[in-house]
């Protein structure tokens, strides 16, 4: 059922792969469980009810994206808004955690009104066809910046190479040194050449065991626990009214751009990744991943999580093969399992995980094979590329790229009187409300 359901031979793909595509997505993102749960214990949360609404909230909405959207890519809490909630809205004592999670819902609910209306979709459409294209190599600088820094490999300044004191450190890049093997290993056998299937999570499973030898990874006492009470310390406590106050105002503005456009360029990266963008850049499914996403916010907000998206590690299953929902399914029904088996998971350290992330950073920057590289239309590009290489930010990165092509197209008019070279209205008005994105 699920086969023709999910179209596997169209897609040139069948079910070992997209299992194998499944369980990479998930073992990927299986860090965001420490990584959410911490932040949030910080604030005052239950934590081991925040790795359950985690597990549950990441387990229904990826299902939704596999069934609805019918894409390989999954969902969880996104990095940065839980921190910018957690440290900047919680900590200093603007807000209560139950109002942070209330914004969310909030959030979420305008992005719902916002995809009905296709609003997001058209502005998807206005952008320049080469930002479209190639922010599937910003999100890939973006996914090796990160995975580098967190694994110790650079500093966290990016200022020399990590701690090789470190044992973690010496993990990672060990982690790296197999991922390079198995991924690149081909053996020829009778003129036919073989290559190692789902190497991305072998290198993961390799690493994670060698960490237990070397005293980076913890094996716990207990692996299964069927004991989901802790999700009521924080479920269903949203604090939607205290939402509108005033000084909360820039931080849900935030939260909103950032949702906003980070949906929209993980979902062209990925979308980019798997061949999925038509002649003109577009992505025609992208309007359901709005969809996932923003009622994945809203609900995630009730059930006490921070902003549900689209994860790029998304793009290590996409890698491992991965090509229809079916992925998705895999990965989804792992997470609804990791809310029983929250300590076997949690053992994954990121020096498993950032090497696999590394690679797949490097090999989404294989798109820009198919941009144009006249002035006009490699300029801007090269400018995202930059800003998001130097910063961290890759929707800062899109934000640049949108707005340096309307100036040089403009310049272009003005000396030229070639009409063509002027960007149609949606484009003025897109590069107009991303440049909010230089203010906030």
């Amino acid at each position: 059922m699920l086969k023709n359901y999910f179209e596997l031979k169209k897609h040139g793909t069948d079910v070992k792969t997209e299992i194998v595509a499944g369980i990479t997505t998930f073992a990927t993102m299986a860090y965001m469980f420490s990584v959410q749960s911490s932040m949030m214990a910080d604030v005052g949360m239950n934590s081991k009810g925040v790795v359950i609404a985690t597990a549950l909230m990441s387990g229904i909405f990826t299902l939704m994206s596999a069934f609805y959207s019918k894409v390989p890519f999954a969902l969880g809490p996104a990095m940065g808004s839980n921190a910018i909630m957690a440290y900047s809205l919680v900590a200093p004592g603007q807000s209560t955690w139950q109002v942070g999670v209330g914004m969310f819902v909030v959030t979420g609910a305008i992005l719902v009104l916002l995809t009905l209306f296709k609003v997001r979709e058209d502005m998807v459409r206005v952008m320049p066809k080469n930002i479209k294209v190639g922010v599937g190599a910003a999100v890939g600088i973006f996914l090796a910046r990160l995975a580098v820094a967190n694994a110790g490999i650079v500093k966290k300044d990016f200022s020399g190479l990590g701690d090789l004191s470190q044992p973690s450190v010496r993990l990672a890049f060990i982690g790296l040194a197999i991922t390079l093997v198995l991924n690149y290993l081909r053996i020829e056998i009778k003129g036919k050449k073989y290559q190692v299937r789902g190497a991305y999570l072998i290198s993961i499973l390799l690493t994670t065991v060698i960490g237990v030898f070397m005293g980076v990874v913890k094996v716990p006492h207990s692996i299964v626990s069927f004991d989901l009470s802790a999700l009521g310390d924080v479920a269903f406590k949203a604090d939607v009214k205290g939402v509108f106050k005033v000084a909360n105002i820039p931080i849900l503005m935030f939260f909103l751009l950032s949702d906003f456009f980070s949906t929209m360029g993980t979902s062209l990266g990925l979308a980019g990744k798997a061949r999925m963008l038509d002649e003109d850049g577009n992505f025609p499914g992208i309007s359901r991943v709005f969809l996932t996403d923003a009622v994945g916010t809203s609900i995630g907000g009730m059930f006490g999580i921070t902003n549900v998206q689209t994860y790029v590690e998304s793009a290590a299953g996409i890698e491992a093969g991965g090509r229809t929902g079916m992925t998705a399914v895999v990965a989804g029904v792992m997470f609804l399992l990791s809310m029983f088996l929250c300590p076997l998971f949690l053992m994954i350290p990121s020096a498993a995980t950032s090497p696999v992330l590394i690679l797949i950073g490097a090999s989404m920057m294989e798109v820009l094979e198919n941009v144009e590289f006249t002035p006009l239309e490699w300029t801007p590009l090269a400018l995202m590329l930059l800003a998001t290489a130097f910063t961290g930010d890759f929707v800062l990165g899109v934000a640049l790229g949108v707005v340096v092509h309307v100036v040089i197209a403009l310049t272009q008019y003005v000396f030229t009187k070639d009409r063509s070279k002027v960007p149609t209205a949606g484009t003025f008005i897109m590069a107009a409300i991303m440049s909010i994105k230089f203010f906030v």
